[in-house]
């Protein structure tokens, strides 16, 4: 009876030593295996705010020394404004013309020039009314009948000595129209030996001036470019300057 109850008592021993050793390890083993890993604070890439990186001005080379240099700001220069260029305007008259309508023409012209302001001025003038030909006033009535006697010996003809006005004692050779025949035939005596000259022939006469103010240089420009008719001409002279643009 004692050693039945001793070899229990051993055998319970064994058992208990047992499912202590092995039946707590299992369990440890299943809570292990159970339990959730510990990952820490899990935090979506999205949610994580990106580092502020500088901009690529604010960088700057190191230092040799080992500061940091931070570059000065730049300065945006703008262009100088320029002052307009100042227009020159003109005044002055052009004449004289033989015909009213000669002088309306030219004041058309010339209004061109938003500025500008004219008027067509009637006078009392000279008009061209052809060219001589002639052997200048000779010194006396002697000296300018020897003359006359030497070009006809020279075969010229159509000669007449002028004996009172302000030609007095001057031979004509020929009043031509225009005052080219009268230097073409100025040419053929002087191949003779002679010193002939031109001399408009003029009477008074009622003239048009066209007097302008405020006409701008590009306008001017135009009568430069055209042949005006003879004794007519463009007196001019700067008036005043004013600022072109706004």
């Amino acid at each position: 009876m004692i050693r039945l109850l001793l070899g229990l008592l051993i055998a319970g021993n064994v058992v208990l030593l047992l499912w202590i050793q092995y039946g707590d390890s299992r369990g440890n083993d299943s809570q292990q295996l159970t339990r959730k890993p510990d990952f820490g604070d899990i935090r979506l890439l999205r949610e994580v705010s990106a580092p502020e990186l500088p901009m690529p001005e604010q960088l700057a080379p190191p230092d040799p020394e080992g500061e940091v240099v931070v570059p000065a700001p730049q300065q945006v220069l703008s262009e100088p404004k320029t002052e307009p260029e100042p227009a020159i305007v003109y005044c002055g008259e052009l004449g004289p013309v033989r015909s009213r309508n000669m002088a309306e023409g030219y004041r058309r012209v010339l209004s061109q020039s938003e500025a500008a302001a004219l008027q067509v001025e009637v006078r009392t003038g000279q008009e061209t009314t052809g060219y001589w030909a002639m052997i200048p006033a000779q010194p006396d009535v002697a000296s300018a009948e020897a003359m006359l006697k030497r070009l006809q010996a020279a075969g010229l003809e159509d000669l007449w000595l002028i004996r009172k006005g302000e030609l007095e004692n001057a031979i004509s050779l020929g009043l031509y129209t225009e005052e080219r025949y009268a230097r073409r035939h100025a040419d053929k005596v002087r191949k003779l030996g002679f010193e002939p000259t031109i001399v408009p022939k003029k009477k008074k006469a009622r003239v048009y001036w066209v007097v302008f103010s405020g006409v701008a240089e590009i306008v001017l420009a135009e009568f430069d470019a055209k042949k005006l008719p003879a004794n007519t001409v463009l007196h001019k002279k700067v008036c005043k300057q004013t600022l072109t643009g706004n």
